[in-house]
């Protein structure tokens, strides 16, 4: 399980949220970051070179001794629970973290040893179950334990800020008491419609045998124009350090003027004797409506307030489905590091997706640099557990590329920049070659894996108009389609002329047409697909065996058609005594040039082909995509793991960011070139789901899982 210390300094934290709901990043130094809820995938709200996160979201914890005895020790002690100064408050010692999507816990080293401090977190990430999986909200947990012979009177500090809304003009924080529950509201009365940060957050606590008291708004902003962690008034410290709670004072209303940071705080205290633990339960709850497409969230919950009360309510059956899918992925046999990258590679699920009002489903590319919609070319590889785990979000995404074909049968590469309804062509000049057959693998891999006979008769035009635009980027007759340029998913490499990459996708497309078309009583279809995979597995020896691997340089997707027809189950696309060759031939030469993992590109020498970025560097979907295959076919999988254990080291122990990974590493220095949340490393998927089509044990888990674990019980 990854785990970090609060001195690792890292500024992409775990991602608690949902699906098309945004997220919020936890840091092992005890601070929140990246806020994405509003509306704003492509600009996080967080840290700066100031300040390492979001300023103005604070925890503090209080201990007072209550047996009466002196020391030299103060009866009375408060800290912030964070590691990053601000001011001169006092902090914890050391935050330890461990986390693996979607949960995490943080242990705090406190001055006083006396006290055990500890706060868990989850979100739902559930297979098949979509109203859970895209709450938009997440589950927090506190557990405090007196280790002390004597009493002690313990107090949380809770501190927020008022983002809402681009501007401060109208902010307002209220604090709302239920019986069971207090509320700690943020919104914005001036209600602006275009205005995407306007909605409402809150944290709700459960009281729980707490007294709580709170300081409902004051502003913490110190100095004009300057808000930082030297000039941020805390002014609910002052009380909470002295006597462990705050003065039950309201606010002032909604803000009018400039210079004003809204703040607000509540307080939890209790008594706790010698040996007794407490919990405090509490969510962070979120709602903003005015995305230009809606959130399918606001079909279940109608507001921020609708989505804490059942967070509050739910919290312990979500938890517990979340701890059985864990079980289950850590109970395939795989070693443990492997089984942690499982899931830490799920966290685009939280941090790149869009869920609209009306059903429509899409990945970000990656939201920050290169905030594409839905990005074919990549989405091949990074769809793979969205088609597996949630096959009707997956079917709604191929289904809008389907209906923004063009005349000519063209696949767009993407469905928009940062939109779903503005589709490119492509991020360079010529169309390109890889799109339509990943689009016609997607569509069959999306109806086999789905069963949705609906999905197959919508989609199916649409592939058979695909094959035959590729069929006719064939230019001299031998069945492989010809490239001009930059024109597939390694946008910055040209390729002239017929490739191994494009060709064996085409080679897989094709079977895969022959049998949607067969499925769908288009006979003449299928014997035209079957007739030109004949001409074209003929020309794919012919014109690429090197009597080694398939092309010069030997590139590592030179046969991610074949990898995507073993996974589907649709045969060989071409000799399989040549496939095995040229896989231990790949496994050798472009493993051997780098610490950090594959090369996508390496001579036969075994030096690394230079011609661009992306052909001297290495891609992790690539890599896992390669893996998979192998194992696949055959080899044994403890040696095609020692691959991807590369990788994980780098991103894990060395880069320290493995819930926000890129799609380029540097292969000298394993340092992050290109890409955030990249969407195609979900492809690490492909390595377990193929593994299971000769593995039992994996099978039966991987069904368990896809069959729906025993879903929360709702209230």
């Amino acid at each position: 399980m990854p785990r970090f210390r609060s001195a690792d300094e890292m500024r992409s934290g775990l991602p608690l949220g949902g699906i098309g709901a945004g997220k919020i990043e936890v840091l092992p130094n005890g601070l929140f970051n990246a806020m994405t809820f509003q509306n704003n995938w492509s600009r996080p709200i967080g840290g700066d070179d100031a300040y390492p996160a979001l300023l103005g979201f604070h925890l503090g914890f209080y201990v007072e001794d209550l047996s009466g005895r002196s020391s030299e020790r103060p009866v009375r002690r408060a800290h912030l629970l964070q590691t990053v100064p601000v001011g001169e408050l006092p902090l914890v010692e050391e935050i330890r973290m461990e986390g693996t999507f979607p949960r995490l816990e943080l242990e705090y080293r406190l001055p006083d040893p006396a006290a055990d401090l500890r706060l868990q977190a989850h979100s739902a990430w559930l297979p098949g179950d979509i109203k859970n999986s895209s709450l938009p909200g997440t589950s927090f947990l506190f557990r405090v334990r007196n280790r002390a012979r004597s009493a002690r009177r313990v107090g949380l500090l809770f501190v927020g800020r008022n983002l809402c809304g681009e501007w401060c003009i109208g902010r307002r924080n209220r604090v709302e008491e239920t019986r069971g529950a207090v509320h700690m509201v943020f919104d914005n009365a001036e209600s602006r419609s275009k205005d995407g940060r306007d909605g409402e957050y809150r944290l709700a606590f459960e009281r729980a045998g707490w007294d709580w008291s709170y300081l409902e708004s004051w502003n913490g902003v110190s100095r004009n124009f300057s808000f930082n962690p030297t000039t941020l008034r805390l002014t609910a410290w002052e009380a909470f350090e002295r006597q462990g709670r705050l003065p039950d004072t309201r606010g002032e209303g909604p803000v009018s003027g400039e210079n004003r940071e809204l703040l607000s705080a509540v307080c939890a205290v209790r008594t706790l004797e010698a040996g007794q633990t407490a919990e405090l339960p509490w969510v962070w709850s979120w709602d903003f409506p005015n995305h230009p497409l809606g959130h399918r969230y606001r079909r279940w919950f109608k507001g921020a307030g609708d989505s804490a009360r059942y967070l509050l309510k739910n919290r312990r059956p979500i938890r517990a489905a979340v701890d059985r899918v864990e079980r289950a992925v850590r109970s395939l046999p795989f070693p443990e590091w492997f089984n942690d990258a499982l899931l830490t590679n799920l966290a685009p699920f939280f941090s790149s997706s869009w869920y609209a009002a009306d059903g429509r489903f899409a990945f970000y590319e990656a939201p920050v640099v290169c905030p594409l919609m839905g990005t074919i070319d990549v989405g091949f590889y990074g769809s793979i557990p969205l088609a597996y785990f949630f096959p009707k979000l997956e079917n709604s995404q191929l289904m809008q590329f389907a209906k923004a074909q063009r005349s000519d049968g063209y696949v767009p590469h993407d469905l928009g920049k940062n939109r779903i309804d503005l589709p490119s062509d492509g991020t360079t000049y010529y169309h390109w070659k890889d799109l339509n057959p990943k689009f016609t693998l997607m569509a069959y891999r999306d109806w086999l894996w789905s069963g949705d006979n609906g999905f197959l008769k919508a989609i199916y035009p649409n592939v058979k108009r695909a094959v035959r635009w590729t069929m006719a980027a064939d230019r001299d007759g031998d069945g492989l389609p010809e490239h001009e340029g930059a024109d597939q998913t390694f946008d910055l490499w040209e390729f002239q002329g017929p490739h191994p990459y494009t060709s064996s996708l085409h080679l897989a497309a094709l079977l895969a047409a022959a049998r949607l078309a067969a499925r769908s009583g288009d006979r003449a279809f299928e014997r035209e697909c079957r007739a030109a995979f004949e001409r074209a597995s003929r020309s794919f020896i012919a014109v690429f065996w090197n009597g080694a691997y398939f092309g010069e340089p030997c590139v590592l997707g030179q046969l991610n058609g074949q990898w995507y027809a073993d996974l589907l189950g649709l045969g060989s696309i071409t000799d399989d005594a040549k496939v095995r060759k040229a896989l231990l031939r790949i496994q050798d030469l472009n493993n051997r040039p780098s610490a950090f993992g594959m090369l996508n590109s390496v001579h036969a020498d075994g030096t690394p082909d230079l011609s661009s970025e992306h052909s001297r560097n290495v891609w992790s979907g690539m890599n896992y995509a390669f893996i998979s295959l192998a194992i696949m076919r055959g080899l044994p999988p403890a040696r095609m793991l020692t691959g991807a254990r590369k990788l994980w080291d780098n991103i894990t122990h060395l880069q320290k960011s493995p819930w926000n990974q890129p799609d380029t590493i540097d292969a000298r220095t394993g340092r992050y070139v290109f890409g955030d949340s990249y969407y195609r490393n979900m492809a690490i998927w492909s390595i377990p789901i193929g593994y299971a089509h000769r593995d039992a044990r994996t099978r039966s888990v991987l069904r368990t899982m896809r069959e729906g674990l025993r879903r929360p019980r709702r209230r």
